[in-house]
């Protein structure tokens, strides 16, 4: 993690393949697949977005068989599990890189393995952020500048506006249980 708690790209990596296999044991190469076409979907193709291979996580002890064969389904351990809960715990940067759209991603993919007070956190965390971006956007815009860019400045207003609505909305569904 960096030293604002906020996720590394193999981090955030590491949440897709253990996320995923939270949900239900699979195989290595679903894994890895699974893995690769989520981040890709999002973001594109990265290099600084591969991630560590599932024979890392295997030999960290956080994933192991749960079956017999030359080809076993994986699932989460224990030790995974706690992995998982604390990396989808972690802090978030800004909101306008790709690494963050990722881990928004992935957050929002699994937040329905944390526990119902964490989701509340991570959703308000994500809410605070984009208050925050938004502020910031309504600060420039108000020192005035070039109508053409102060209409962009609008635009990006109104999307985050929209955001924080769709939020808190979302909170709402997510106390009343009707989103887990």
């Amino acid at each position: 993690m960096y030293r604002d708690n906020s996720l590394i790209p193999l981090e955030a990596m590491r949440i897709a393949a253990l996320g995923v296999l939270a949900e239900t044991p699979m195989r290595y190469a679903d894994v890895a697949a699974d893995v690769r076409r989520f981040a890709s979907r999002i973001v594109g193709p990265s290099l600084d977005l591969m991630g560590s291979s599932v024979e890392v996580l295997r030999a960290e002890g956080l994933i192991a068989p749960v079956e017999d064969g030359a080809d076993p389904a994986l699932g989460l351990t224990e030790t995974g599990r706690a992995d998982l809960i604390t990396l989808l715990k972690a802090g978030l940067r800004a909101t306008n890189t790709e690494l963050n759209r990722l881990v928004v991603a992935l957050k929002m993919r699994f937040l329905h393995l944390l526990p119902p007070h964490d989701r509340r956190e991570q959703i308000g965390l994500l809410h605070s952020l984009l208050t925050s971006e938004r502020d910031r956007y309504v600060d420039l815009q108000a020192s005035g500048g070039d109508p053409l860019f102060d209409h962009w400045l609008g635009f990006e207003i109104e999307v985050m506006n929209a955001r924080l609505s769709w939020l808190e909305r979302f909170a709402d569904r997510c106390d009343s249980g009707e989103a887990s």
